[in-house]
C-alpha cells in the first residue's frame, strides 16, 4: 500500500492544525472558552476525538496554540523598543495597534470570556510585553506622570480597537452595516460567532486605525 510521503504528511498535519484552531476560535467566540468542550470542536470539524487529541492533548493547548501569534506580535511591538535607536513612540503605538487590530477572532475570544484573558495574563507573556511597551513609551527619563500618561496611551488603543470591534460587532448581529452606512435592519445577520467579522480580516476598518493611533499619542502627550 502506498504510504504518504513525509513532507506531504507533515504539510497535512499543519493543515489539520490550521482547521482545528480556526473552528475552536470559531466555538470559543459563540459559546466562550468555558462552554466550549473537545466534543464541541471534533464534531463541528467531522472528525473524533481521538483524531483531535492526536494534534492537541487538551483545550488548553489549543487555547495557548491559538493565542500565540497574538503574542508574538505583543512581542513585536516589544521588541521596537530596544532597537538602537529606539523607535518612536508613534512607530511602538503603530505596531500596537496593528498588533491588536490584525486578524483578531482570538481577540474576541478575550472579550467573550474574560477567563481567557486572566489565564493569558497569568501565565506572564501578554502583561510583560505591556509592561515593557509602557517603559519604552515612558521614555528614556520616565516619572510618574509620563508612566501613567503611557499606560493611558495603552489602554487607549486597548478601548479604541476592541470597543469600536464590539460595536460593529452589534450592528451586525442587529442587521446594520457594521461600518455605520447602513440604517439599522439593513442587510442579513451575521452568522453566529462571526460579529459581521472574519477572522482573517482587520478588527476594525484603516480610518478607525489611524484615529486610534491619533489618540494614544494625545494621551501620551509631548516628550519632557
Amino acid at each position: 500500500m502506498a504510504t504518504m510521503p513525509d513532507h506531504a504528511s507533515r504539510a497535512h498535519a499543519v493543515d489539520t492544525r490550521d482547521r482545528i484552531l480556526a473552528v475552536a476560535v470559531q466555538l470559543f467566540n459563540e459559546r466562550g472558552y468555558a462552554g466550549t468542550s473537545i466534543r464541541d470542536i471534533a464534531e463541528r470539524l467531522g472528525m473524533t476525538k481521538a483524531a483531535l487529541y492526536y494534534h492537541f492533548a487538551s483545550k488548553d493547548m489549543i487555547l495557548d496554540a491559538a493565542v500565540q501569534p497574538f503574542v508574538e506580535a505583543f512581542g513585536h511591538v516589544r521588541d521596537l523598543s530596544r532597537v538602537d535607536p529606539p523607535a518612536s513612540a508613534r512607530s511602538i503605538i503603530e505596531g500596537l495597534v496593528e498588533a491588536m487590530a490584525g486578524p483578531g477572532a482570538v481577540l474576541f475570544a478575550f472579550v467573550n470570556d474574560p477567563s481567557v484573558i486572566h489565564r493569558q495574563i497569568g501565565k506572564g507573556d501578554i502583561a510583560s510585553h505591556q509592561d515593557a511597551i509602557v517603559t519604552a513609551l515612558a521614555g528614556p527619563e520616565p516619572t510618574p506622570l509620563r508612566i501613567l500618561r503611557a499606560r493611558c496611551a495603552v489602554g487607549c488603543v486597548q478601548a479604541g480597537i476592541l470597543g469600536t470591534a464590539l460595536e460593529r460587532r452589534a450592528l451586525a448581529h442587529a442587521g446594520a452595516d457594521p461600518a455605520g452606512a447602513a440604517e439599522p435592519g439593513a442587510g442579513g445577520a451575521a452568522e453566529p460567532g462571526a460579529g459581521g467579522i472574519d477572522a482573517d480580516q482587520s478588527l476594525v476598518p484603516e480610518d478607525v486605525r489611524r484615529e486610534v493611533v491619533e489618540a494614544a499619542l494625545d494621551a501620551l502627550g509631548p516628550a519632557r
